[in-house]
């Protein structure tokens, strides 16, 4: 390796952005994490959901009780 890792404390080279820069990031290299982080988030996502589902169907989740909220108490201006 002549070069230190891309991204690493070590790596020398002008703004990220530039071609011939050593850290020089891709468009390949954001499109495949910004997939990947997409990706994630959607998967936790798809287990919150589906972990609030069988919840409810379970009868276990109960809501949020409409009686006690505040904003039912405060005089309409009008």
């Amino acid at each position: 390796m002549t070069h230190a890792p891309l991204g690493s404390l070590n790596s020398v080279g002008g703004i990220a952005t530039e071609i011939n820069a050593v850290n020089y990031v891709s468009p390949r290299s954001w499109l495949s994490t910004s997939h990947f982080v997409l990706g994630f988030f959607l998967f936790v996502g798809h287990l919150l959901h589906a972990g609030r589902a069988r919840a409810a169907a379970a009868g276990f989740e109960k809501g949020i009780d409409r009686d006690l909220e505040p904003v039912l108490s405060i005089i309409p201006l009008s």
